[in-house]
């Protein structure tokens, strides 16, 4: 599951929106340097996200629950811990236009001047 916010610029006053998570399906990594999204597919990472549901404790999600309980007790594969998943997704999703790198874990920019002072407003849940 992931969000939409509406967010505002608080060095240009710039408003726009943020997208934050993943869905049932993807991965949703942001440039470190200018903000943009940029989804990963869970079909594109194939055997990578299946040894990581193989490392879990429980499921990735509650939607998936059956579907990774399967992959844990079935599917004959090595499991990886999540330091090590994304550390490999993030291979995977390559350099930014701007040379950034996508990383789980970069903050919001402005898309405008980049910059990650940011105010967050109203909130939009939306499901893949």
């Amino acid at each position: 599951m992931g969000c939409l916010a509406n967010a505002t610029c608080l060095d240009c006053g710039q408003p726009f929106t943020v997208e934050d998570g993943g869905g049932f399906v993807f991965h949703l990594l942001r440039c470190d340097n200018c903000g943009r999204t940029k989804p990963i597919g869970f079909d594109r990472l194939g055997e990578l996200h299946l040894r990581y549901l193989k490392g879990l404790p429980g499921p990735y999600c509650v939607g998936s629950s059956e579907h990774d309980k399967y992959v844990r007790e079935q599917v004959d594969i090595q499991p990886i811990s999540e330091e090590e998943y994304h550390r490999n997704v993030e291979k995977i999703a390559g350099k930014c236009e701007c040379q950034g790198k996508y990383a789980f874990e970069a903050p919001p920019r402005c898309p405008i001047y980049h910059s990650t002072r940011i105010k967050e407003g109203d909130i939009t849940l939306f499901y893949d």
